[in-house]
């Protein structure tokens, strides 16, 4: 019977302070240590170690790998003419319109 509905007539249950359980709407009484309430267990996934807590070739290596790495093509930029041109696209708008792409050198 899960708790906390009567097994009669699922209505609430009432508890006093000495464990005695009983239901107002029909004659059903027992006492809390006759009955059987549920229990769950839960647990958390482990959680990444943060960057501080690393070693420094350990911070190092997380900083080269979260770089941002941009695509280049070979083409000249606008203002300086400068070549090759990097670029990475973002969501700068509402998902039904495209991605933005940002020119770097």
């Amino acid at each position: 019977m899960p708790w906390p509905f009567c097994p009669t007539c699922r209505a609430t249950l009432q508890a006093d302070g000495e464990g005695k359980i009983y239901c107002v709407v029909c004659e059903f009484s027992t006492h809390i240590t006759k009955m059987h309430i549920p229990t769950r267990t839960t647990s958390s996934l482990p959680r990444p170690v943060p960057l501080w807590a690393k070693s420094d070739q350990e911070q190092k290596t997380v900083r080269e790998y979260m770089k941002v790495v941009r695509t280049t093509v070979e083409e000249h930029c606008i203002k300086c003419d400068h070549s090759p041109v990097g670029f990475y696209t973002a969501q700068l708008r509402s998902v039904d319109e495209g991605n933005g792409r940002i020119l770097r050198q």
